[in-house]
C-alpha cells in the first residue's frame, strides 16, 4: 500500500504502575453530566502532586526535541477513565460469541456495557469535570472507556501540569508530546492519557489506484458492481430475495463524502452502472452520513459543559488543488473552501452498496486543526497532512464509539490500519494505538458484545506491514492492527480475473509479486496478541493472531471501478484496488448473511431488540473451515501465489541501491488456511446456506 493518507496521535504515554492504554476513544453521543459538587477549578500545581504520569524510556531515549508546541490551533485527546472491569468486557465478548457458552448471542447495549464493565458514572463525572474546569471540552459516551477532551495547549498545559513541544522519533516521524512529566492537582481515577503523545503520521488508508493495463473487461475501467456480484454469487443471494433489506451496515470514515450535494457519488455510481440502490432519503438502500460528537446532540440532552469536543459542521466537500490550497479552519482563514475528498469513503461506501438494499451509516467526525498555521515545524504540507483540520481517519475512536453507543449498525467496515508495532519507538508495553495490549481491544469487544460483526482490511503492504513507517524495517514480517483483533474479520485482497460478464478467465489468485501492480494483501501473525480459541484448523498457526480470515477482491490489476468528485469533475470512474475494497464487500456479505438470519426463527434467537445478530463473523467461518462438506461448498481455496511485496513501499523510495532484498519470510498460498488469503474466498449465497440453512 502507498502512503495515501497522513494522520495523527497513535503512540501513548507508559504509566508508572499501569498499562498505558492507546488512542482509543471517547468522544461521544452526549456530553459528560455535571455535579456541581465535584467540581474542581484551575490551581497553581503544588509541590505535593498526587499523581505523576512519565513517559515510557523508549520516548525519552530517542524521541528528539525540535521546538516549542505551545502556538499550534488546538489539541485533542482521548482520557481513559479507570474501568473496573476491561478484561471483564473482552472475557464477555469472547463468550457471547462463542457457540455453547452460558452467554452465547447474549448481546449488550452501550449503557450495559458501561453499568457492567465501564468506568463508574461517579469517576467518570469527576475527570470529565477536572478537565472542564479548565476550559476544556469533555465528551463521553454512555459505554464510559474514555472522554475525548479538546482545546488549546495552553488550557492542557494548565490542566497537565506541563507543555507541549515538537518531537521527532526514531522513525523520523513529527511527534508532539507533553516536554515534562503530567501532574494533576489531585487524585483522579484515570488510567491514561491516551494521545498525549501524537504521531502525525501513523494509520493509513487500505487502497491503491489501479494502473493502466489491467484485464479490465469494461468501458470504464475497474470491476462493476454487477461483475464483482457475479464473481462472488451476491446475484444468487439476490435471487432468492436476500438483498440486505432491514440491515444497516456501518462505515467508519476516513475523509468527506459529498454530503453538502446530495451524495452524489453515490447516487452517480448506483446510476452509472445500472446497479439497484442509491437512495440518501430513507427507506431501503440509502446513505446516511452519522453525526459524532454532534453540537446539537450534546446541547440537547443538557448535559455537562457547552460545546462539543469536535466542531460541526464538517467542512464543505469542494474542488481545489491539495498542494497548493489545503483547507484550514474556517477561524484561520474564513474563506477557505478546499476538502478533497479521499476515494477511500468512497471506495467503502459504493463497495458495500452490494448489499443494495442495506441502509449505510457513514460515521464522520471532524475536529479543529490540531496543529495549526504558522507554527515551528507546523505549516500546511500535504506530504505530512500538518496544518490541515483532522477528519475521518484522524479521529476514527470518536467514530468508533459512536457506533458503540448507537448500537445502530449490525455490520461494521473498517479500511485502514498500521503496524501492530515499530522497534525502536512503539512498545508493546505501552498500549499505542495498534498496540493489541492497549485501548484497542476494549473498543472491538464492546462491539463484539453488541452483536455487531466488524470486518477490517488486512493491509496492503504484504507480510512487511512496518516498511511504509521505517527503511530499517521494510524486510521485517509485520502484520496489521487492527485487522489483528481478535473481535475482529481480517480481510486480505486477490487478483480475480474476469470477463465483461463477471466469469472467471482463470484461476483466483492471491494478490502479490505476480501481477506486480503495487502493493500486496497484509498477512502475518501477531507477536503480541494470542491465537484466539476460535481461529483453528489445518495450517493455522498456533503462536499467535494470524490473518487475514478470508480474502475478497483486492488486487488493483483487476480492480473495481469508483466513482468520485462527481460534483466538481463529472461522471468519471476510476480504477481502485487494495484490502480497503475487499472489507466492505465481505460487510456486504454479511448484511446478506444477517437479512436471512432475520428471516429464519431457527435463527433469529438473539437477546434484545436485533435477534438476527450473530456477532463476530470470524468465529464462523473458521467453523466452516473445520467442517469437510461445508468448506468446499462455501469457499474457493485459493493455492496459487504469494504476497510478496514486489517493490519499495517506503514513501516511494527504498534505503539500498536495488529493490527489496531477498525476504526473510515469505507466506505462500497453499492448500487449506495459509497467511496470504486466510481460509480462502466466500460466495454469498452458498454462505447463507451455511451460516443460516435457508
Amino acid at each position: 500500500m502507498r502512503s495515501l493518507a497522513i494522520t495523527r496521535r497513535l503512540v501513548a504515554l507508559a504509566l508508572v504502575g499501569g498499562l498505558a492504554a492507546c488512542s482509543g476513544g471517547g468522544g461521544g453521543a452526549h456530553a459528560v453530566p455535571s455535579t456541581g459538587s465535584n467540581n474542581v477549578g484551575p490551581s497553581t500545581p503544588s509541590a505535593a502532586l498526587t499523581r505523576t504520569l512519565k513517559p515510557s524510556a523508549k520516548f525519552t531515549s530517542t524521541a528528539k526535541l525540535t521546538g516549542s508546541a505551545m502556538n499550534i490551533g488546538g489539541l485533542v485527546m482521548h482520557v481513559v477513565v479507570n474501568q473496573r472491569n476491561a478484561a471483564g468486557l473482552i472475557a464477555y465478548a469472547a463468550a457471547a460469541n462463542k457457540p455453547g457458552s452460558g452467554t452465547y448471542r447474549q448481546f449488550l447495549t452501550a449503557s450495559q456495557i458501561g453499568d457492567m464493565f465501564g468506568a463508574s458514572k461517579s469517576d467518570y463525572v469527576t475527570v470529565a469535570n477536572y478537565f472542564g474546569s479548565y476550559g476544556l471540552k469533555v465528551g463521553g459516551f454512555p459505554q464510559r472507556l474514555a472522554l475525548t477532551v479538546a482545546g488549546t495547549p495552553a488550557q492542557f498545559a494548565q490542566a497537565l501540569g506541563t507543555t507541549f513541544s515538537f518531537y521527532k522519533s526514531s522513525e523520523g516521524h513529527t511527534l508532539i508530546a507533553p516536554t515534562g512529566n503530567i501532574t494533576f492537582t489531585k487524585a483522579l481515577p484515570v488510567t491514561d492519557i491516551a494521545d498525549a503523545v501524537i504521531d502525525l503520521q501513523a494509520k493509513h488508508r487500505q487502497f491503491v489506484q489501479g494502473a493502466s493495463g489491467g484485464p479490465q473487461m469494461n468501458s470504464t475501467g475497474g470491476n462493476t458492481p454487477q461483475q464483482i456480484a457475479r464473481a462472488f454469487d451476491y446475484t444468487s443471494a439476490y435471487a432468492a430475495g436476500y438483498t440486505g433489506t432491514g440491515i444497516s451496515i456501518g462505515i467508519i470514515g476516513t475523509g468527506p463524502i459529498d454530503a453538502t450535494f446530495g451524495y452524489n457519488d453515490f447516487k452517480v455510481f448506483h446510476s452509472t452502472y445500472g446497479f439497484p440502490g442509491g437512495g440518501v432519503a430513507g427507506g431501503s438502500g440509502t446513505l446516511t452520513e452519522v453525526p459524532v460528537l454532534s453540537q446539537n446532540a450534546l446541547n440537547s440532552l443538557g448535559w455537562g459543559y457547552a460545546g462539543s469536543p469536535t466542531a460541526t459542521p464538517p467542512p464543505v466537500t469542494a474542488p481545489c488543488n491539495q498542494a497548493s490550497s489545503p483547507y484550514t479552519d474556517p477561524s484561520e482563514s474564513p474563506t477557505a473552501t478546499c476538502n478533497p475528498e479521499d476515494y477511500e469513503a468512497q471506495i467503502d461506501t459504493e463497495q458495500a452498496s452490494l448489499a443494495y438494499n442495506a441502509n449505510i451509516l457513514f460515521y464522520l467526525a471532524y475536529v479543529p486543526v490540531e496543529c495549526g498555521d504558522g507554527a515551528a515545524d507546523c505549516s500546511p504540507d500535504p506530504s505530512t497532512g500538518l496544518g490541515y483540520d483532522y477528519q475521518g481517519l484522524a479521529e476514527s475512536d470518536d467514530e468508533i464509539q459512536q457506533a458503540i453507543a448507537d448500537n445502530t449498525a449490525d455490520v461494521l467496515s473498517l479500511s485502514y490500519g498500521g503496524p501492530e508495532m515499530l522497534n525502536g519507538f512503539y512498545n508493546q508495553n505501552v498500549g499505542g494505538a495498534y498496540d493489541p495490549v492497549g485501548f484497542g481491544p476494549s473498543e472491538f469487544a464492546a462491539l463484539a458484545a453488541e452483536g455487531i460483526a466488524v470486518f477490517v482490511s488486512s493491509g496492503d503492504q504484504g507480510e512487511v506491514g512496518c516498511a511504509p513507517y521505517s527503511l530499517s524495517l521494510e524486510n521485517t514480517p509485520c502484520v496489521s492492527y487492527p485487522s489483528g483483533d481478535v473481535s475482529v474479520t481480517s480481510v486480505g485482497g486477490v487478483f480475480v480475473p474476469l470477463n465483461n460478464a463477471g466469469q472467471y478467465t482463470g484461476p483466483i489468485t492471491a494478490w502479490g509479486t505476480q501481477t506486480n501492480s503495487g502493493g500486496a494483501s497484509g498477512g502475518g501473525t501477531s507477536t503480541v496478541t494470542p491465537v484466539p480459541p476460535w481461529q483453528t484448523g489445518t495450517n493455522v498457526p498456533t503462536s499467535g493472531r494470524s490473518q487475514p480470515d478470508i480474502s475478497l477482491e483486492g488486487d488493483p490489476y483487476s480492480g473495481v471501478g469508483v466513482l468520485a468528485n462527481t460534483d466538481f469533475t463529472g461522471a468519471t470512474v476510476s480504477t481502485y484496488g487494495g484490502t480497503s475494497v475487499a472489507a466492505p464487500e465481505a460487510a456486504a456479505m454479511w448484511a446478506l448473511v444477517l437479512q436471512a438470519c432475520s428471516q429464519a426463527p431457527s435463527c433469529a434467537k438473539a437477546t434484545g431488540a436485533k435477534p438476527y445478530r450473530l456477532g463476530n463473523a470470524a468465529p464462523y467461518f473458521y467453523g466452516i473451515y473445520n467442517n469437510a462438506t461445508e468448506y468446499p461448498f462455501s469457499f474457493y481455496d485459493v493455492t496459487f501465489g504469494t504476497n510478496t511485496m514486489p517493490g519499495c513501499e517506503v514513501n516511494g523510495t527504498c534505503s539500498g541501491a536495488t529493490p527489496y532484498p531477498t525476504p526473510t519470510v515469505q507466506y505462500t498460498a497453499g492448500v487449506g488456511y495459509d497467511l496470504v488469503t486466510g481460509i480462502g474466498v466466500p460466495f454469498a449465497r452458498h454462505l447463507i446456506q451455511t451460516v443460516v440453512g435457508v
